[in-house]
């Protein structure tokens, strides 16, 4: 398993979102940008304690935060990290619990999934591992040893039950011995296939979008000739098919292995466009004896994907705002997946009561209905681009009026368009 890869991964993540949503303005106002980043410093410097205290800051200070779904995940693996698993199995299951439809969810380690089902059953998750594993250690030898012993008195009852049948019913001993015979042959056989399927646990990360292969050998370890089904598992989409290292357009579905042999081959597929950064999605192979239909091996692998993880923040200059003022509206898109993010439109709703002044940092398109595109050629790895407007909050807006817009990202190379809602401010 690729823990500490994919911790590091989802790290980098949200260190790429915390820099693009941190405001460059002159207010001396906390930002939750900062509060993340200082949570983040501390979880590299290795002080997990440190680091869900921030995120506790951050989560009470600024409950609406774009950063909160990063932020109950950073509490989870510090939580961790630190020997909290019941705080651990807190954070993650509030995480799925308020974001049930995010896009993070496929790159939750599979040791927060399990402690998060222990919380729910109401298991209590204590802290010290050590004294858990020496516990189970202790409870594995003993079920071993039980198992032994059980083991040796149906032996033994099997042999003193077979003694009295062979006593009482030799006459049928013949026929019983052909039989066992017949059946112990078969299994023999069975028994003497043996394959080995070389293939890697995990495979990535692959660009959405492209085309990826894998190399697996498959060795005859038997002592006699054998043929195979092979059978390529995978999910929709990856259209995944084995060929030959020798004969890479023809697709492999039987096989023939003399004694001692190797197929060396490879499995070619399509990672779908439509997959999140560091998505983990399973390719099974499986080779059943032609022979025998309940004789076969298989081998499994993680495959995991490379996208662009782009998201965009939106606020006026001022959270409190007066009737007739100007001031700046920014948008701030960014890219914290592991590729570049190419062809962006960024469409703008301003808020109601806000009208644009016809000035912008950055080229643009009117539409009929109000909305602002905007085109963005790239942004890279870890990088943002901002969109600065000029605008103004109409004279007529009454007081207490709560003012927020919306951007619309659409990525046109991956058919993919997500809505993200603005930093709300008030009419004072």
């Amino acid at each position: 398993m690729n823990y500490i890869s994919n911790i590091a991964r989802l790290l980098i993540l949200a260190f790429f979102i915390v820099i693009a949503s941190y405001s460059a303005g002159n207010s001396t106002e906390i930002e939750d940008a900062t509060v993340f980043v200082d949570a983040f410093n501390a979880y590299q410097q290795k002080d997990y304690l440190l680091t869900v205290e921030k995120c506790d800051q951050l989560n009470k200070v600024f409950p609406d935060s774009p950063l909160r779904d990063v932020t109950l995940l950073l509490t989870a693996r510090a939580s961790l990290k630190s020997g909290d698993n019941t705080r651990a199995a807190k954070s993650v299951t509030q995480f799925l619990t308020e974001f049930p439809e995010s896009s993070l969810k496929t790159s939750v380690e599979d040791e927060l999934k399990i402690l998060a089902n222990r919380y729910k059953k109401g298991e209590v998750l204590p802290y010290n591992k050590i004294l858990l594993a020496a516990a189970r250690k202790v409870r594995s030898d003993r079920m071993t040893q039980e198992r032994a012993a059980a083991l040796k008195l149906e032996m033994d009852r099997i042999a003193k039950e077979k003694a009295e049948q062979e006593r009482v019913a030799r006459i049928k001993l013949e026929a019983e011995n052909r039989e066992k015979e017949r059946v112990l042959a078969e299994k023999r056989a069975k028994a003497s296939i043996k394959v080995a399927i070389m293939l890697c646990d995990t495979a990535g990360p692959f660009p959405v979008g492209s085309t990826g292969n894998l190399p697996v050998d498959i060795s005859n370890e038997g002592k006699n000739n054998e043929d195979f089904l092979l059978t390529l598992a995978a999910a929709p989409g990856y259209d995944a098919v084995l060929s030959s290292a020798n004969k890479p357009d023809e697709k492999i579905t039987q096989l023939h292995l003399n004694a001692g042999e190797t197929f060396k081959g490879f499995i070619t597929f399509k990672m779908p466009p439509g997959m999140v950064d560091g998505h983990r999605s399973i390719m099974n192979i499986q080779a059943v004896s032609a022979k025998f239909s309940d004789v076969s091996f298989q081998k499994k692998t993680v495959l995991i994907s490379s996208a662009p993880l782009v998201r965009a923040v939106a606020k006026l200059a001022k959270q409190n705002v007066a009737p007739g003022e100007k001031l700046r509206y920014r948008v701030t898109v960014l890219n914290a997946g592991s590729l570049s993010a190419k062809n962006l439109t960024v469409r703008v709703k301003l808020p109601p009561k806000v009208d644009f002044q016809e000035t912008s940092d950055v080229l643009f398109k009117k539409e009929p209905n109000g909305e602002l595109d905007f085109k963005i050629d790239q942004v890279e790895i870890g990088k943002l681009v901002e969109i600065n407007l000029d605008v103004k909050i109409r004279e007529d807006c009454p007081v207490g009026q709560e003012l927020r817009g919306h951007v619309e990202v659409d990525d046109a190379g991956l058919q993919r368009k997500a809505i993200f809602t603005a930093n709300a401010s008030v009419v004072k």
